[in-house]
């Protein structure tokens, strides 16, 4: 258990990795009407492990019950929703997820940990 040595990286080469299509935030303007729309970067793919989060675990983390949510473990930096951003978001399997908060390890062991909630299915 050495800082920097990437363990997610490791543990991608022995269990299943799933690949997501990743929707980087790249700012937010006004419309017309005055609300805030978000802008993402062009769509592209990326590979992590897609880990779903056990119903009987939302009460522990605080998730409201009426959501779908996953982690996505992925050896790249996401932003989660912060003041003022709106932060990424993935589409897997037909179902298109706001990253809402990161375990950051990205800055000393390459990887972060990120909760995401189902926002809606892709048509």
């Amino acid at each position: 258990m050495i800082p920097g040595q990437n363990l997610l990286k490791m543990a991608l080469t022995v269990i299943a990795k799933q690949t997501v299509t990743y929707y980087k935030y790249a700012s937010r303007s006004l419309n017309d009407v005055g609300q805030d729309v978000t802008v993402y970067e062009a769509p592209v793919q990326i590979k992590g492990s897609l880990q779903p989060i056990e119903r009987k675990m939302y009460e522990k983390f605080g998730l409201d019950m009426q959501n779908d949510y996953v982690i996505f473990y992925v050896p790249q930096d996401i932003l989660d929703i912060e003041r003022d951003v709106s932060g990424d978001q993935i589409e897997y399997n037909g179902n298109r997820y706001q990253c809402q908060s990161d375990t950051e390890w990205f800055s000393q062991d390459g990887w972060d940990a990120i909760l995401c909630v189902k926002i809606r299915k892709v048509v």
